[in-house]
């Protein structure tokens, strides 16, 4: 009868099809990451409950700080900050034991991401030491050693769903190819993800920080290759409209934000200045231009950054505050945190918990 000998075809078409179903893919790990903070479809970042979150925050130096700049979270808070990055070395000035030299530990950082997600906002840890390096194939792997040190991990792996790792700050002076520092990124983000790393990693543009183009030509070979596609790219906008390194103006700003908006990749300006420091000299920038097309692109930003509340020998020209204190901003610190309407407190959301 035919329908005898269909019956064992469709059996085995059924088989063929669940197999298919069951079968693993290789670019997909066995992780559900989705259920705290992640990209979403290599656009943007979102939280647990699938909002898109746009970062609204500040840089605070933490190394730098008395208590490990504990008293500045306080204060950093009411701006409504929905997020920090926090500047961290491997080692540090203990101000408590008389400046002694001593290593950052997880137990060290630890309450610095508890005090922030108590106070809704999102902690950026990234790693200071490397800052302009000069060969990136070498000192990015010692960072991610570090992230990847027993102690240091086991802390990050705890909260993962909440953070943000920023591998490594500004981790080229210009000297690296694109290729070079591309490879260099490759590399690390294996080792984050190999070590169980799953949060989103955010990555610095080339050449200080302030090479936009290169995420324009590699940022998607980026966002491919690592399994969980979880990166945020970072820029480093110090573009002075005048500067002894480098001429920026309105239109170039608007260029500049107009290609990497068309890239459609998550872009967060790391760090967002009231001027460029070079040799001593302040060369302005126009920053509120900059909070403009971040709010009308979506981008996040971070402010550089906020100074502090019992070391006043750290704070320097870009400072917010001169003590650390929210009634102590001024100038662009103010305008930034307050005074505008892309102010961190009027465009800042916190997320979902």
């Amino acid at each position: 009868m035919k329908n005898s000998k269909i019956i064992p075809v469709l059996v085995a078409i059924l088989l063929i099809v669940l197999l298919a179903a069951c079968k693993k893919k290789d670019t997909a790990p066995d992780i559900d990451h989705t259920t705290g903070l992640h990209v979403k479809d290599g656009q943007y970042l979102a939280d647990k409950c699938g909002n898109k979150v746009v970062l609204r925050g500040v840089n605070m130096g933490n190394v730098y700080a008395v208590d490990f700049g504990m008293k500045e979270l306080e204060e950093i808070e009411k701006t409504g900050a929905n997020s920090v990055r926090l500047v961290l070395e491997q080692n540090y000035k203990d101000w408590s034991r008389g400046g002694a030299v001593t290593a950052v530990t997880g137990t060290k950082i630890e309450p610095l991401i508890t005090s922030c997600l108590a106070k809704g906002m999102i902690p950026v840890l990234e790693l200071h030491d490397f800052t302009g390096a000069a060969n990136v194939t070498t000192d990015l792997p010692k960072a991610t050693q570090w992230w990847t040190k027993s102690d240091i991990k086991s802390v990050m792996l705890k909260y993962q769903k909440s953070i943000i790792v920023n591998i490594a700050n500004e981790p080229d002076n210009g000297s690296a190819s694109d290729a070079t520092y591309r490879n260099a990124n490759l590399t690390a983000i294996k080792a984050l993800r190999n070590a169980g790393y799953t949060c989103p990693i955010m990555i610095d543009a080339p050449n200080w920080g302030k090479d936009h183009v290169f995420f324009l030509y590699e940022g998607k070979a980026l966002m491919e290759a690592d399994p969980l596609h979880n990166l945020l790219f970072s820029v480093h906008a110090y573009w002075p409209t005048n500067g002894a390194f480098g001429n920026y103006s309105n239109t170039n700003i608007i260029d500049n934000l107009k290609a990497l908006k068309s890239s459609g990749l998550p872009i967060v300006l790391g760090e967002l200045a009231a001027a460029d420091i070079q040799n001593g000299i302040a060369y302005p920038i126009n920053y509120s231009l900059l909070m403009k097309l971040c709010q009308e692109n979506g981008f996040g930003y971070l402010a550089w950054w906020w100074g502090f509340y019992n070391n006043p020998g750290a704070n320097n020209q870009l400072s917010m505050t001169n003590d650390g204190l929210y009634t102590g901003l001024h100038g662009a610190g103010f305008i930034m945190a307050y005074d505008d309407l892309n102010s961190i407190l009027d465009t800042s959301k916190k997320i979902c918990q």
